[in-house]
């Protein structure tokens, strides 16, 4: 019977993850000018956040280590590089999730956005020196624009987990 409860809605969950994998990885339109790449949000961030706050107990480090290094792998990135950020951003979120939940939707979104900067600082050192790319001060839009695309994820999620979680 417990087994049955941890996993009704588990689809719920993994399809919501498998979109945000598809809309990470989708590429920019032809023609579109690289530098609208920054405007995009941290889909599989803000999903890995949103879980991790609703349901710690069934999404965490784990899920988010796995879920990263699938980005890794299908992005061709740094291999880790995705798997270190979510990890880093499960970990902020289930250290303060029972605070995090307290907080109205906008007071939330500006948390997304100190977790998800914090992150952004910490890829864009491992990215610089590995790599040895040129660092663009655009990288800290990301955060930005994830947080401000947080009180959609944040209600449409909840719609959902509403519906068929709980």
């Amino acid at each position: 019977m417990a087994s049955e409860a941890s996993s009704k809605g588990s689809w719920v969950i993994l399809s919501s993850l498998f979109m945000a994998l598809i809309l990470t990885i989708l590429p920019l339109p032809e023609g579109v000018p690289m530098e609208m790449g920054y405007l995009r949000p941290d889909w599989l961030a803000l999903v890995i956040v949103y879980w991790t706050l609703a349901l710690p107990d069934r999404v965490g480090l784990l899920t988010a280590f796995f879920v990263g290094l699938l980005a890794d792998v299908i992005s061709g990135s740094l291999l880790g590089l995705h798997a270190m950020g979510l990890v880093m951003v499960a970990s902020f979120a289930l250290a303060a999730y029972q605070r995090i939940r307290m907080l109205a939707v906008w007071q939330q979104a500006t948390m997304v956005f100190l977790i998800l900067t914090l992150v952004q600082i910490v890829s864009v050192l491992i990215t610089v020196q590995l790599s040895g790319r040129a660092f663009s001060w655009l990288t800290f839009l990301i955060p930005l624009v994830s947080a401000l695309v947080w009180p959609w994820i944040f209600l449409g999620l909840r719609a959902l987990r509403r519906r068929f979680i709980n």
